[in-house]
């Protein structure tokens, strides 16, 4: 009986000396500035001088803000016209590539490569080819006789292009999470609506989508959880603007903290983007995943 509990002890020992290293990093490098962001949360600061106690004012404030707001209902404009779409197009790439396509390595390749690219190079890819007066897209549109386009400059089209180019940067990663998924999928499911006789759409609305639900509830959930980060295509492309219609949360955050050093604000706004993110992230799990 000792040499037994000896052996489980040492056994436990080894294990929180595995675990150490890992619950470190995470200690420094994510419970801390949790703990931390909430804290300051509380107080007026600009990261370097005195700390003024503030109680929910920050809150307040920040719920009394015409641009908070503005803000929120830019990152939902983002996520709605970025996350749908996105996730179609790169299920129709996978149900070619998977289908119709001979060389699929090769145009696995191909459309994952945006996935492994810096946002920032990319942002600025499409900054030089939806640029007013010499970018690539608007000379296309003059050689076919129509007025160019100020892509990244109008109201009107600012957030789509950042959405265009966000949709292009990820379709890659989805697409190859859903052949992993299209995939797993028996081919017995397919043989049975053939001899049922089901054709190309009965088959994918019968068996594929219902048998692909986990996979699109996966990337539907993390799609959202990453779109709500979102800064470095904002940064590159648009600065937030104009008139502010491409603001959105982190790109707010990182203003209110690093260029107007209301660090305090900046804290309350990040706390309140992660409730809301835990927000909708419980409901997805409690309505939608019921359906998975």
């Amino acid at each position: 009986m000792e040499r037994l509990k000896a052996w489980i002890d040492q056994e436990r020992v080894s294990a929180w000396l595995y675990l150490m290293p890992a619950l470190i990093l995470l200690s420094v490098f994510f419970f801390y500035p949790a703990v931390r962001l909430f804290i300051d949360s509380f107080f007026e600061w600009d990261g370097m001088g005195e700390r003024i106690y503030l109680g929910l004012e920050n809150y307040q404030l920040l719920l009394e803000d015409e641009e908070f707001w503005q803000t929120v209902w830019n990152s939902f404009v983002f996520i709605i016209g970025s996350v749908p779409t996105g996730m179609a197009v790169s299920l129709g790439l996978a149900l070619l590539i998977q289908k119709y396509v001979l060389a699929r390595s090769f145009f696995r390749t191909l459309f994952f490569a945006p996935v492994v690219m810096s946002l920032v190079a990319v942002g600025l890819i499409f900054v030089w080819l939806l640029n007013y007066d010499y970018g690539v897209v608007n000379m296309i549109l003059q050689e076919m006789g129509r007025e160019k386009v100020p892509w990244l400059n109008s109201e009107q089209y600012a957030m789509s292009s950042v959405i265009i180019m966000t949709i292009w940067k990820d379709a890659g990663y989805n697409m190859i999470l859903f052949l992993a998924g299209l995939n797993s999928i028996s081919e017995s499911y397919y043989e049975a609506a053939r001899i049922d006789g089901a054709g190309p759409w009965t088959t994918f609305r019968r068996v594929t989508w219902p048998l692909l639900m986990p996979t699109t509830f996966f990337i539907l959930v993390i799609r959202i959880i990453f779109s709500f980060r979102t800064f470095e295509q904002i940064f590159v492309m648009t600065k937030g603007g104009p008139m502010g219609e491409t603001t959105v949360f982190v790109y707010y955050i990182y203003e209110k903290a690093f260029r107007y050093f209301e660090v305090g604000y900046a804290s309350a706004a990040a706390i309140m983007l992660l409730l809301i993110v835990l927000v909708l992230t419980f409901f997805q799990f409690r309505f939608v995943k019921r359906d998975v």
